[in-house]
């Protein structure tokens, strides 16, 4: 895997650091942050959480910055329906999967071949939606959300006609 670290001079930037400054906040020498900010060099992973932790940045996000200097692009996948009464579209961003749902009144389900080691977070945009989690109900209407982890047993019910986004997000360190 390839890193870009030309963006520690964005961030140092955004937080109005010179590299002296910076350099002093982590007790990296200006010259290895300079290399650095020119792509130059290859940073042991203590020299990236000193850096880290001075910017206030977890060591991962750094790293996923230098990783992907470019947006990621993503078209709309179609396949099968997963539950019954509901429309659905899906979308999958860098292991992040988006579901938008249009869900008639009773409509109700879980889709278990979705889930793997997933955080699963829903949002109502119009309707009634009944989110139920571990035996405990969440009705929830336009604007209001919830979130938690899809190791437990959940299920949804449209208690109105309903539209909905749900978004699964893998469990990262």
């Amino acid at each position: 895997m390839t890193y870009d670290f030309t963006i520690l001079r964005q961030l140092r930037k955004k937080k109005g650091l010179t590299i002296a400054n910076l350099s002093e906040l982590c007790g990296v020498s200006y010259v290895a942050l300079s290399k650095l900010e020119r792509n130059q060099g290859n940073p042991e992973l203590k020299t990236l959480d000193r850096i880290s932790r001075a910017l206030e940045l977890p060591t991962h996000n750094l790293l996923a910055l230098a990783e992907r200097k470019h947006p990621v692009r993503a078209k709309e996948v179609r396949d099968e329906p997963h539950m019954e009464k509901a429309k659905t579209r899906h979308v999958s961003l860098d292991g992040v999967r988006i579901i938008y749902l249009e869900a008639q009144k009773g409509m109700a389900g879980v889709a278990p071949e979705m889930h793997q080691d997933d955080y699963e977070h829903c949002y109502v945009l119009k309707g009634r939606v009944r989110v139920t989690i571990r035996g405990t109900e969440h009705d929830l209407g336009p604007g209001e959300g919830i979130v938690w982890d899809c190791f437990f047993d959940h299920m949804y019910q449209a208690l109105e006609a309903s539209t909905f986004i749900t978004v699964l997000t893998p469990k990262r360190p």
